[in-house]
């Protein structure tokens, strides 16, 4: 039997959700407040019941994090590991009104949330959806009037992650790697990249300009 297909393609939207700190879960609220957190990752999750259980990846001090989370009346379990950076926790915890709220918005047919969410200190929860446009677009329009909702991008959907740098630019930055100009301190200069590339130094400045910025946009998770 073969399978039927709608015509219409998959889309993919890597969006910003601003939640207003008094509807903060009480761990984000944690990862907001304590210099003892630099980030929370949601790895792995499983939403289907009021009690949605938790993979996350923790950096950030490990003590601190498991006084905080064993005091939260609404986590019912959980665990840490010790991971080669930080750690993980797994956890299952009850999921408030608000939080329903979000899930019942982002957990609809045709759309996926695909991990890792990350959790961040500017209250921000950065996510990437997969479906058709209709559906995310309803998914985007159906949160709640209070989480402001940035579109950092769209697009078709690639597993890979890190900086989207056209094939010279990619050129650019392997001859600027393998003359030395990013060893500290520098080894080669803007024009021995251009000689790499057999280009004006102008040239080669210009493409590793762009191709920096985007870099430096993935790391960020901004617009490139």
């Amino acid at each position: 039997m073969s399978a039927r297909s709608t015509g219409t393609s998959m889309q993919a939207a890597r969006i910003a959700l601003e939640i207003p700190a008094e509807h903060l879960h009480p761990m984000h609220q944690f990862v907001c407040e304590s210099p003892a957190i630099d980030r929370e990752t949601i790895l792995e999750r499983d939403a289907s019941g009021e009690t949605t259980t938790l993979l996350l990846h923790v950096a950030g001090d490990r003590q601190r994090y498991e006084r905080t989370i064993d005091g939260v009346p609404e986590v019912a379990e959980w665990t840490t590991t010790a991971a080669q950076e930080g750690f993980y926790v797994y956890v299952r915890t009850e999921l408030r009104t608000r939080e329903q709220q979000y899930r019942q918005a982002l957990d609809r047919d045709a759309v996926l949330v695909v991990p890792p969410v990350e959790l961040r200190s500017d209250r921000t929860v950065r996510q990437t959806m997969v479906g058709h446009s209709d559906a995310l677009s309803a998914a985007i329009d159906a949160l709640p009037d209070t989480v402001d909702v940035e579109v950092l991008r769209t697009g078709t959907y690639d597993r890979a992650s890190g900086a989207q740098v056209s094939e010279r630019q990619r050129e650019a930055l392997a001859a600027a790697w393998d003359v030395g100009y990013y060893e500290v301190p520098r080894e080669g200069d803007i024009e021995a990249v251009a000689g790499e590339l057999d280009c004006a130094s102008s040239t080669a400045s210009d493409l590793l300009r762009r191709a920096e910025r985007r870099v430096v946009a993935a790391t960020l998770d901004e617009r490139a």
